[in-house]
């Protein structure tokens, strides 16, 4: 059984600069993630190395059934980073 790796925490004297800093170290799988599950894609079969960082971060929650939904500040993020 995989065990989830813990997140490093970030030093900083603000929370929005850790999460600033965080949000910089999303991949390029990551964010196409977070750009499908906005466009109504389901993520509920994507690899945990994909989808916990993002619930992390707090761009997406997970739901009943596993179901991710995209959170407002993954829309913020995704306006800010939009190709």
């Amino acid at each position: 059984m995989k065990q989830p790796r813990a997140l490093k925490s970030v030093p900083t004297n603000k929370r929005s600069q850790s999460l600033a800093v965080f949000a910089t170290r999303l991949t390029g799988v990551q964010l196409e993630a977070l750009k499908r599950c906005a466009n109504g894609i389901s993520l509920r079969f994507d690899a945990s190395e994909i989808v916990d960082p993002l619930i992390a971060a707090g761009y997406v929650k997970r739901g009943v059934a596993g179901i991710i939904t995209v959170t407002a500040e993954g829309h913020q993020y995704l306006q800010k980073h939009a190709d």
